[in-house]
């Protein structure tokens, strides 16, 4: 059956009504020699008069309050006690009631006739106020107020995208609904959209939607105890009853956020009997979907789940009435830009941030000082994801009193060292290695509440079907962690760093992750340079190459490497251009990307080693006569602003680069006046940075229109190509455009 209903007329809606708040049929009959449209009889003494007024005037109440006297008199004298009702399609006014009032006569409309039933208003307003579910401001835990930004959601089978009226219209026609998404996704701001969407014509449709946070439903087993305790967790204690009423007349859809967070009772690494697990702790979530005559939404995080039979059968669903949809786990251009927007935020956001709309709503909170601090002129990449992954801690330990964020974190970090010696990048990471990773942290086994917290990590996905194995999900979180786990190695004593130089890894630190060894005070350059030599001698030349990678990070003062020979290395990124190195020999390693050019290097040697790429110098043959036999496929040298600085081009053609990169070669569709001249310092005066700006707009190369702060710069996509091979050639360009911008 559908949730909506449909009436042929307005009458017919309210007898529809009234026979549910009366538990009994409302039908039309004439009493005392007056035809009422309905009466209902709840008892041999007692019955129920309902005249309907479809024209809203005064004298048509007072036409129907009359009759409805008349009927109340002959049942009467009959021993029948009447209550009346005059239900107007309308809103009322004071006048209207007072017709009725002397003759103990409600004149009422429509919503208020209908809050017999159940009282919506109130239980819209106070849900309305709540949290929903993760959409909240992560560190304080209130609900987050700002403006939705519509987006779109994959449906599994369709090629196309929805929107969330279209979820809301799909749970009106009695479909279920299957919301999945990663962390910090968007499923809970997507539920509370579809709650304000539902909610808007609740009362006309008769499908009141109930939106429940099943964080706050652990070891609940059946669908009266969700909602009776979902209402006293709101104070809505006298709307218990009605609730369950309106439940079972088929006239809720249920918004149950979070399947993932539901506790179970035990911890077990046989997949049979995790599987009964899961499945006890969500009786009472299949209970409600088994219950409900229409339409049911439970969301949560995929992985939970290892595979789609278990999760319809978990939940009580069918394939053949569920709808699986999908949030899209990062922004596109144009709903990131309206997501700042909302906020007054005016932040350029980097290529390397992901788009997660956690991450962005983590933005949002920042205070002035430290929005400026991590995204301002300079930046700070590496004091955002600090504070990033202390945010996604404390958002995961708000779930429930009994985890802290300290915990949680250090839980990732043993992970992210699992991952470290693992065939895939990102894991597979296996229950048991879950469980001792908690142990680890804690010194004591799993049970109750903690094994649904393993199960449902941020970042943590499933690593296929018909397994419970886990794998990082994002590399952005995963290459922090394992930097954050080399700085504690040191700290750790002897024994760890015997361990950890005598193993053998195979995955290494990335760009961020060396940034953020490099920043980590829990050891000295020297400690560091120890544990790399220690490293390279025993075996595990990843961890030497992460040091070594680490401590060429940007830094005035030379780095002596005291004569470090790392022979069968492999970095995924060495710089050789932010600080002046000293004795150090590299033999036959993989380097996945060599950034020239070269600052100040002494005694450094590099020998038969591979590289894809290679960044800050034209051709082979820049190399320096210290790098030989390097196996060489690409060559980049304008791959940041910050590098296109290291070029050592003229300031006009800095700018020049600079803009065509910015505008032509990253996301979005325009970029403000202020954010094209971003990270170029003082060399980007206001004239001559104008002037270029000028002779693009002049040339056809750029378009310009007015924002709300100022002008904001387009490409014309037809001079792709040609913006490239200014990239490509730079000095040896001979572009009209390179030219003019020299006599500048």
């Amino acid at each position: 059956m559908t949730k909506k209903r449909e009436w042929a007329t307005f009458e017919d809606r309210v007898r529809d009504i009234a026979s549910y708040i009366w538990s009994r049929p409302c039908t039309p009959k004439r009493v005392g020699g007056v035809n009422i449209d309905g009466v209902t009889v709840l008892d041999a003494e007692i019955e129920c008069f309902v005249e309907i007024t479809v024209e809203r005037s005064l004298n048509k109440v007072r036409e129907d309050v009359v009759k409805l006297q008349t009927a109340k008199s002959a049942a009467f004298i009959k021993g029948v006690l009447a209550r009346c009702f005059c239900v107007v399609n309308g809103p009322v006014t004071p006048a209207m009631k007072d017709a009725g009032k002397d003759h103990n006569i409600h004149v009422v409309s429509f919503e208020e006739f209908s809050k017999q039933f159940f009282d919506f208003n109130t239980y819209g307003s106070a849900r309305s106020s709540a949290p929903f579910g993760s959409s909240i401001n992560p560190l304080t835990g209130q609900a987050d107020e700002t403006k939705y930004v519509p987006v779109r959601y994959l449906v599994d089978g369709k090629k196309g995208d929805i929107s969330s009226k279209d979820v809301a219209d799909l749970l009106r026609s009695g479909r279920n609904v299957i919301l999945l998404g990663e962390y910090g996704s968007g499923k809970s701001r997507c539920i509370r959209e579809v709650f304000s969407i539902i909610s808007g014509t609740a009362t006309d449709d008769f499908c009141y939607p109930i939106a429940i946070d099943l964080r706050k439903s652990w070891g609940l087993r059946q669908s009266g105890e969700l909602i009776r305790r979902h209402f006293a967790d709101l104070g809505l204690d006298g709307l218990e009853s009605s609730a369950i009423k309106a439940f079972r007349a088929n006239s809720l859809v249920f918004l149950l956020d979070g399947f993932d967070e539901i506790g179970s009772q035990a911890w077990s690494n046989d997949n049979s009997k995790l599987k009964l697990i899961r499945a006890k702790s969500l009786e009472g979530v299949k209970d409600i979907v088994q219950s409900n005559g229409g339409g049911t939404l439970v969301a949560g995080r995929e992985h939970y789940f290892p595979s789609m039979e278990e999760m319809y059968s978990a939940l009580g669903m069918s394939p053949n009435n569920t709808v699986v949809v999908r949030s899209k786990n990062e922004f596109s251009d144009s709903e990131l830009l309206e997501y700042f927007q909302n906020r007054d935020i005016d932040v350029d956001i980097p290529d390397w941030l992901p788009r997660r709309p956690l991450i962005c709503q983590t933005i949002s909170e920042l205070a002035t000082d430290q929005l400026e601090s991590m995204f301002g002129e300079r930046g700070n990449e590496i004091s955002f994801w600090n504070h990033f992954i202390n945010v996604l801690c404390q958002r995961d330990a708000n779930i429930h009193v009994s985890f802290d964020a300290a915990t949680i974190l250090r839980i990732f970090i043993h992970l992210a060292r699992l991952t470290r010696a693992k065939p895939s990048n990102v894991g597979p990471i296996s229950l048991a290695e879950l469980q001792g990773a908690f142990e680890a942290a804690t010194g004591a086994a799993p049970v109750e509440e903690a094994s649904i917290m393993l199960q449902r990590l941020p970042s943590l996905g499933r690593v296929g079907p018909e397994s419970n194995d886990r794998q990082f999900v994002d590399i952005y979180i995963l290459d922090g962690l394992r930097a954050k786990d080399v700085a504690l190695i040191g700290v750790n004593g002897d024994q760890e760093i015997i361990e950890a130089t005598s193993n053998h890894w195979t995955n290494p630190l990335d760009d961020l992750g060396q940034r953020i060894l490099a920043s980590d005070q829990n050891l000295s350059e020297k400690t560091k340079l120890q544990i790399a030599s220690r490293a390279a001698k025993n075996g595990n030349k990843v961890l030497a190459s992460d040091i070594v990678g680490a401590l060429s990070r940007r830094a005035e003062t030379p780095m002596d490497f005291e004569g470090l020979t790392l022979s069968g290395g492999e970095f995924l990124f060495l710089p050789l251009d932010e600080r002046p190195l000293r004795n150090l020999t590299i033999t036959d390693g993989y380097i996945g990307e060599l950034a020239f050019p070269a600052k100040g290097c002494v005694n450094v040697r590099i020998d038969g080693c591979i590289s894809p790429k290679v960044t800050g110098i034209s051709s082979q043959t820049a190399l320096p006569s210290w790098v030989s036999k390097l196996e060489a496929e690409e060559f980049d040298s304008v791959a940041s602003v910050s590098r296109i600085r290291k070029i050592g081009l003229k300031p006009a053609h800095e700018i020049l680069i600079t803009i065509i990169r910015k505008t032509f070669f990253q996301k979005g569709a325009g970029r403000k006046e202020e954010a094209l001249l971003r990270g170029l310092g003082t060399i980007a005066g206001r004239g001559l940075s104008t002037r270029i700006l000028n002779l693009m707009l002049k040339e056809g190369l750029l378009t310009t229109f007015k924002g709300d702060e100022g002008s904001v710069y387009s490409p014309v996509r037809s001079h792709t190509r040609r913006m490239q091979s200014i990239l490509d050639q730079l000095s040896a360009s001979t572009d009209s455009i390179w030219q003019q911008v020299d006599e500048f």
